[in-house]
């Protein structure tokens, strides 16, 4: 039983997806089915044939992360995904083979998972001594099997999606005081209105930020 990092997530609608579908994925979604692929070299010889300028060195690597998605996620291992709208880290538990079939427009190599709980991804990093700005999309975290253990508090799918809810409503909140603040900036031409409400556009997103 493995801890993993994956970081493949890209944008706030590949995270609904894997929410919903309860898969992760390593993107790629451009590459074919990899089901028949036996090692890293394969998968190396199937991104030359579709990238053929790729440069040798990111090339090995990409193709080692897939292939380690592929074949060494074992079943039971557990999964963690940094959120890129969130400052949380989503945990799941392993529950399916590789599979190759469109999720959504941008995943289509995914495996099954069961979504555990949340993390705040301060606690995630000093907990596991990881750095989630690494350039890894994903690397096996040394834990103990004490810690691991910890990830069976289940927190269920339905609070999950309600609380992905009230981010979107956060967020659509957020636009729509953003875009009103810039049609004022854009009517006035005022210099010293223009710099106040400047500062109010950036007090607001440091404040979404922060929070």
């Amino acid at each position: 039983m493995n801890l993993w990092l994956l970081k493949a997530a890209g944008t706030l609608e590949d995270e609904e997806a894997m929410l919903e579908n309860n898969v992760i994925t390593i993107g790629w979604s451009e590459f074919p089915d990899l089901s028949r692929t036996e090692n890293k070299a394969q998968v190396k010889q199937v991104m030359l044939e579709k990238y053929p300028g790729m440069q040798e060195e990111r090339c090995e690597t990409w193709a080692g992360e897939i292939n380690t998605f592929i074949k060494e996620l074992r079943l039971g291992d557990f999964v963690a995904v940094p959120l890129k709208t969130r400052n949380e880290v989503i945990v799941g538990k392993v529950s399916g083979d590789y599979e190759y079939r469109e999720v959504s427009p941008f995943m289509s190599h995914v495996r099954n998972v069961r979504w555990l709980k949340t993390l705040l991804k301060g606690d995630f990093e000093e907990e596991y001594d990881v750095d989630l700005n690494s350039p890894e999309t994903l690397l096996r975290v040394r834990a103990s099997k004490e810690k691991i253990a910890g990830f069976m508090e289940i927190k269920s799918l339905g609070t999950l999606h309600y609380e992905l809810a009230l981010v979107l409503e956060d967020l659509e909140l957020l636009r729509e005081q953003l875009q009103e603040l810039l049609v004022r900036l854009l009517e006035t031409d005022d210099l010293s209105k223009a710099k106040l409400i400047a500062t109010e556009m950036e007090k607001l997103l440091r404040e979404k930020t922060i929070g």
